[in-house]
């Protein structure tokens, strides 16, 4: 008999994974008319790239990322079909462990799921959580009854069916997607898919396994058919790897740290220089102007000093003229009295009177000698008489 396959439409919770994730959303119609959404996280890239591809690492070099792998199967008629049926059972917890590489302490860097679960003849809508946990605790590795205590939940009211919330004291939850399968009921096959990749960098010690498990509470008849299909996988990167790195980014730290310091000292350093240069600048300044204030000062007093001194002269000079004079007037000896040849006396008086009387005086200097009727230059051409001379 040929089945026609329905898809079943779904919402999902946004997963509860530890590192930043961006979530997009796409609606999709249902049965009904009803409008839901399906959200899933993508990996956001924060300091540069997760890893390269193609690589170009040796398998056994310490920055190979190391993968693991789980899967489980059953087609119907075999654990999912007769075991649950039998126990009328319709909430059902499958565990699959996730095995971690043997090395210390790795961290986990992804984990991407694929989830198919088909039913066919059932009698009503399902409610699906998966969760993708660590925890310490041996959890079960076979098809439970939802009822039975795995010690990763917290305790839920009796009878209740719908999500289970994890109890983060026993277990570390890295992602949580809810969704509703919507059944059609009949011989139709109604399908359920869910991807999603979880990128939770975080580091597992000894002791901690990963699981991925998923939780079902549905409707079944005894004709009710299921087919589960699950594929893990793991990326993994040595402690030591993370390590290095970390103490990289230290070194880089250190590294910018310290250089900023260091350039944060030198501009101190000009700053107290480029200080200094200005208060020796200032400095000179205040001095060079004193020293052209004192100049300046200097110059007045020098400049007073030659008026007084000029002032004192040209005075001593009026006073010796008119000392001169007045002398020249009285001691102006008469004709007879005068001597033959002119002393200095009447020599700067014959000198006095030629100017007076615009005469031309003896360019040579000559000594006047005394004539008859006055005095004459031993060199003949100039000439001032007794009368001119005031003398008698």
């Amino acid at each position: 008999m040929c089945h026609q396959t329905q898809h079943a439409h779904l919402t999902c919770a946004a997963p509860c994974a530890a590192t930043p994730v961006c979530q997009s959303s796409s609606p999709a119609p249902v049965l009904h008319g009803v409008q839901t959404a399906r959200v899933f996280p993508v990996v956001a890239a924060k300091d540069g790239s997760f890893t390269e591809f193609p690589s170009q690492l040796t398998a056994d070099a310490d920055e190979a990322l190391l993968h693991t792998y789980a899967s489980f199967k059953e087609e119907p008629a075999i654990a999912l079909s007769t075991a649950a049926n039998t126990r009328r059972d319709d909430a059902w917890t499958l565990c699959l462990p996730v095995p971690a590489p043997t090395i210390i302490n790795p961290t986990l860097r992804s984990v991407n799921y694929l989830i198919k679960y088909a039913t066919t003849a059932d009698a009503g809508n399902a409610t699906l959580q998966t969760d993708v946990l660590l925890t310490t605790a041996a959890l079960p590795k076979d098809i439970v009854s939802a009822r039975q205590p795995l010690g990763v939940y917290r305790p839920g009211a009796p009878g209740a069916v719908g999500p289970r919330m994890v109890d983060h004291a026993a277990a570390l939850c890295l992602a949580t997607a809810l969704a509703i399968k919507a059944n059609a009921g009949g011989e139709q096959w109604s399908d359920f898919v869910d991807a999603q990749h979880v990128a939770p960098d975080v580091r597992v010690r000894g002791g901690a396994q990963l699981y991925v498990v998923l939780n079902v509470d549905e409707h079944s008849t005894f004709r009710t058919a299921r087919s589960l299909s699950i594929e893990v996988s793991a990326t993994w990167q040595k402690e030591e790897v993370e390590l290095k790195a970390r103490a990289e980014e230290a070194r880089k730290a250190k590294e910018a740290a310290d250089k900023e310091a260091q350039e944060l000292a030198e501009k101190k350093a000009r700053e107290a220089e480029e200080k200094k240069a200005r208060e020796e600048e200032a400095a000179w300044r205040v001095a060079d102007r004193q020293a052209r204030q004192a100049e300046a000062e200097a110059r007045a007093e020098d400049k007073k000093a030659r008026e007084e001194e000029r002032k004192f002269r040209e005075e001593m000079r009026i006073h010796m003229e008119a000392e001169r004079k007045s002398w020249v007037v009285v001691t102006k000896p008469s004709v007879e009295a005068a001597p033959a040849v002119a002393d200095d006396h009447i020599q700067n008086h014959i000198k006095e009177t030629m100017a007076k009387l615009s005469m031309q005086p003896c360019p040579q200097g000559y000594e006047f000698v005394k004539e008859a009727t006055g005095y004459r230059c031993k060199g003949g051409s100039h000439f001032v008489s007794f009368q001119q001379l005031g003398m008698k």
